[in-house]
């Protein structure tokens, strides 16, 4: 597989999360949501995400047919909420972590430096990656709660984010011009 390139999703794309959440199998769904969700509850949800896309921010990995096989989403009402979601075929390949990185970069360029993360206490992947990232976890009642609170940022994380901004359109330009070749 190619490498995988993060890249912060365009207002006018957000339908596409929609179609990434409806592709999630039932268990990927239960760790995106912490429960069996319907696609009518899916829709509702998405109906608020597209409309409001200031307070609900978007970062996506797409494969070489930019499908989205992997999302970030921070959700912004005075402190932050974030949420991840991996197709299952691409769980285990570091997605989640590229992800995780990229979110908390554009949260301390952004100066979202406190909120939360509410996950299934079985769910490893991602407790994994809370400790990578320094986010403290409390566990009880079947649910993982990470108190997230980051530090400012400095000159490395905005060198950082131009170079991986960069880097996204680059790849996403080069998948472009290779779905239109192949027509």
């Amino acid at each position: 597989m190619a490498a995988s390139v993060v890249r912060q999703v365009l207002p006018y794309e957000y339908p596409r999360y929609r179609q990434h959440l409806k592709s999630l199998d039932a268990e990927s769904k239960v760790l995106r949501f912490g429960y069996s969700i319907a696609d009518e509850v899916l829709d509702r949800l998405c109906d608020q995400f597209e409309t409001d896309t200031k307070h609900n921010i978007l970062f996506c990995i797409e494969n070489d047919d930019l499908e989205f096989v992997a999302v970030a989403h921070i959700a912004i009402q005075g402190e932050m909420e974030l949420a991840f979601s991996v197709l299952k075929e691409y769980q285990g390949q570091g997605m989640g972590n590229l992800l995780f990185r990229r979110v908390i970069q554009w949260c301390r360029i952004n100066h979202k430096l406190k909120g939360c993360m509410v996950c299934l206490a079985h769910n490893q992947a991602i407790k994994h990656l809370c400790i990578k990232y320094g986010i403290k976890i409390q566990s009880s009642h079947g649910e993982t709660m990470a108190d997230i609170e980051l530090d400012s940022p400095n000159i490395t994380t905005y060198v950082s984010e131009q170079v991986d901004n960069n880097l996204a359109v680059i790849d996403y330009l080069g998948k472009r011009m290779s779905k239109l070749v192949a027509m």
